[in-house]
């Protein structure tokens, strides 16, 4: 994969993986004795799990904690991007800024390129907001525009099916059409007020790709169920 393929898709998946534009299958009848994300987890408790997950060989990349994670997204890669058209950039600024503010992160490697975002908020409304307002979002963002300064990327999103052992799973397939061509699949699971985001990219079978992220999302929801 070219380095500006691999670069564009994480700047879109950071953006969208965090503020939820993805295509929704919620389960009626949610418990409110959540098995995972009745309450938020600390940084130090998101960490834990991913380095039993990699115990355990579903990640295999570096395992990077809150404090890593967040200096990156103040970066000017973030914080300066521009977003068109302007309903998806509305959108997309609220919810982002938001859970950056509020949410404990995690993230781990898959393997050598895919990547797992792992992130718990001070309670469920941040996510129930995410998958209320996810048609919309599809709508809004299904062909958009990105610049962060550094160059213009452009991108389509699609939704496409999955489901995992989360109250409501979330899937797209976004796909870069500047600078360079190319593909990610998002996978995400939702519980309270946790969402878990695996991002597989250019799968050479999408359904595959889905398959391992909905894989990786149940082995994260386990080690959380037992923290």
């Amino acid at each position: 994969m070219k380095k500006t393929i691999k670069t564009s898709a994480l700047l879109i998946a950071g953006v969208f993986v965090l503020s939820g534009c993805g295509g929704g299958n919620p389960e009626s009848g949610e418990s409110s004795a959540l098995a995972v994300g009745q309450d938020q987890y600390s940084a130090d408790e998101l960490e834990a799990a991913l380095e039993a997950v990699k115990e355990d060989g579903i990640l295999t990349g570096a395992v990077e904690n809150d404090a890593m994670l967040r200096p990156q997204f103040e970066k000017p890669s973030y914080t300066d991007i521009t977003i068109s058209p302007e309903q998806c950039a509305a959108l997309l600024s609220s919810t982002f800024d938001r859970k950056l503010q509020d949410g404990n992160l995690a993230f781990g490697g898959l393997n050598d390129s895919d990547v797992l975002t792992l992130v718990s908020y001070e309670d469920a409304s941040v996510l129930e907001e995410q998958v209320e307002g996810s048609g919309q979002a599809l709508t809004d963002c299904a062909e958009l525009q990105m610049n962060n300064g550094t160059g213009q990327i452009t991108a389509a999103l699609e939704k496409i099916d999955a489901s995992s052992e989360a109250p409501t799973t979330q899937a797209y397939l976004t796909t870069i059409g500047q600078p360079s061509s190319g593909e990610a699949v998002h996978v995400i699971g939702i519980s309270g007020t946790v969402q878990v985001s695996a991002t597989l990219f250019d799968p050479a079978d999408v359904e595959a790709a889905v398959a391992d992220g909905e894989e990786a999302v149940n082995a994260v929801l386990t080690e959380l169920e037992q923290q």
